[in-house]
């Protein structure tokens, strides 16, 4: 099994201990993690980042942003994201495409769970579309380089993939695109967990193992089925990575420790 946990809790857990980020590094190393996953401006805007985590040990899993797809060419951003992936040795990108914005957030909470109206709704929007298309050219790019290009569905009410059909959408019209099962994310429209990971299960590439509760909580111990959709997965032999989500956690030094114990154990 292959744990990463974000980058991002690293820094948190520098502000909550005071503790150095390369010790904090080691303890996550120690806690059987052997990666993580940044975010590409992280990386951009602090040009030791790249360092700490190479010097540590650790491996890239994935290198994650924000788009604006809908609205702008994002060709040069692609491109440098993909660099920064190559320069790291990260097999993955993951790209989220943008949001929508006004009336279309509320078409879309309205329309979600009804695939035909929510189809119907994506097919004749434009910045849906151009969304789609970035992914298609991101994915055309990276198949040269050798890196997948992800995309997951997003706990965000106005992101076009925060629920299953939306996710549906985009997969059948961006054909080599890669999925990110992100765990607790289908709570956004009350959805089936397993249910949604069924249907996606010959797209998924990389599983973001986030748990819920009504406060950010250590993997397991939410009420997000997580060990079954894990189980399932290392069953079938899915060889990627999983990991290990829990912004805004009281203690992540903590948490990274005991979320990772969690999912060794299965």
């Amino acid at each position: 099994m292959k744990l990463s946990v974000f980058y991002d809790h690293i820094v948190e857990a520098q502000e909550q201990t005071g503790k150095d980020i390369h010790s904090i590094l080691k303890y996550v190393k120690e806690c059987g993690i052997d990666a993580l996953e940044v975010r590409l401006s992280h990386l951009q805007e602090d040009e030791e980042a790249a360092g700490r985590i190479k010097n540590a040990g650790l491996s890239v899993s994935c290198i994650f942003e924000f788009y604006d797809m809908g609205k702008a060419d994002e060709t040069e951003k692609i491109k440098a994201h993909l660099d920064m992936a190559k320069e790291l040795s990260s097999p993955n990108i993951m790209i989220v495409p943008g949001f929508l914005e006004g009336g279309d957030v509320d078409k879309l909470k309205e329309y979600m769970k009804d695939e035909a109206k929510l189809y119907s709704f994506f097919d004749s929007h434009d910045e849906v579309k151009r969304m789609a298309e970035g992914l298609n050219k991101a994915v055309a790019m990276g198949k040269e380089m050798g890196i997948t290009v992800l995309f997951e569905d997003f706990d965000d009410f106005s992101s076009p993939m925060s629920g299953i059909n939306g996710v549906a959408w985009f997969l059948d019209n961006c054909p080599g695109v890669s999925f990110t099962f992100d765990c607790g994310n289908f709570i956004m429209h009350d959805e089936d967990v397993l249910l949604a990971f069924d249907k996606f299960f010959p797209r998924i590439k990389h599983v973001h193992c986030k748990d819920r509760s009504a406060e950010a909580i250590p993997v397991g111990d939410g009420r997000i089925p997580i060990k079954e959709v894990v189980t399932r997965l290392v069953e079938s032999g899915y060889d990627g990575y999983f990991a290990i989500e829990h912004f805004d956690a009281k203690d992540q030094m903590g948490f990274m420790g005991k979320s990772a114990m969690f999912l060794k154990s299965l």
